[in-house]
């Protein structure tokens, strides 16, 4: 905790930079101080886009920044059990380019596009490595690492 003392999970990368269809290959390496029961051990992969808005307020500007998750891939690592320490390897594939399915007309053709054209921008968005060891009725433990996609 606060930056103190070893990390209860790490996420161990063969690499930091990737291209799209390539596969990510890694470990999750855990460490707890005390066994703890979890739901699963999971891995994944989240994009996050930074959008901003501006609006006018009582005639003046006001411009706020927020996140929004456009990818967010997750799959098992290990079952509900007991965890304590282990090492656990993964692989999985990272997104294809955003491609241009026909969309249906009207306002939810307009709001896919618009989707659509936010996501398409890559060096606006910044692509995470995830793992969390899904604990019931406490906080999970996590840990993520920024990886490069283009």
């Amino acid at each position: 905790m606060f930056g103190f003392g070893q990390k209860q999970i790490e996420i161990i990368l063969e690499k930091l930079n990737y291209s799209h269809g390539e596969a990510i290959k890694g470990n999750v390496v855990l460490n707890l101080k005390n066994p703890t029961h979890a739901k699963a051990l999971k891995v994944g992969i989240i994009g996050v886009k930074s959008i901003t808005e501006t609006r006018t307020l009582n005639g003046r500007p006001s411009t706020t920044r927020r996140d929004s998750t456009i990818f967010n891939f997750e799959m098992p690592l290990d079952v509900e059990k007991d965890y304590l320490q282990g090492e656990y390897i993964f692989e999985m594939k990272v997104p294809g380019e955003v491609s241009q399915p026909s969309t249906p007309q009207g306002v939810a053709g307009d709001v896919i596009k618009t989707i659509q054209i936010l996501a398409a921008r890559e060096s606006d968005v910044r692509w995470y490595v995830t793992a969390k060891l899904d604990i019931p009725m406490k906080l999970d433990i996590d840990a993520k690492v920024q990886i490069n996609i283009g």
